[in-house]
């Protein structure tokens, strides 16, 4: 009887997993490695991308206290990927501006993306003339 509830349990623990991940290798946390321009490569210091479910948040450590923070909307369609309606983090109710953003490498408040590599351990996308190179934290 025991075995049956531990084999019970441990099977609806597991199934209950997969809703957590539904991106596959996107999910988790991404460090931004590169952005190429058209006319520069740019190498920034401790910014993050993190993907988990339909929302990213981009972060910024700057070794001060609190990371500087935004919290999106993520849609995710396999060859593509759009944020979008970023908000301060964890202050929800200050939607953030283009100028908050470009720290990150974005541009506006809606960006679609190209998505050229993903696996486990990077992830090259494109929006516009930019590259991204991010790999897996």
């Amino acid at each position: 009887m025991k075995k049956a509830i531990l084999i019970l349990v441990t099977t609806l623990a597991l199934s209950a997993c997969d809703k957590v991940y539904i991106n596959g290798d996107l999910d988790g946390m991404w460090r931004l490695e590169s952005v190429v321009y058209p006319d520069s490569t740019v190498m920034p210091d401790q910014t993050f991308y993190s993907f988990q479910r339909h929302l990213v948040q981009v972060s910024k450590h700057d070794g001060t206290e609190l990371p500087k923070r935004f919290l999106g909307i993520l849609d995710y369609r396999g060859e593509t990927l759009s944020m979008s309606k970023f908000y301060s983090f964890p202050q929800e109710k200050y939607p953030a501006t283009t100028d908050m953003l470009k720290e990150f490498h974005l541009y506006n408040d809606s960006t679609v993306f190209q998505i050229l590599t993903l696996d486990d351990n990077q992830l090259i996308m494109a929006s516009g003339e930019r590259t991204y190179t991010l790999h897996k934290w």
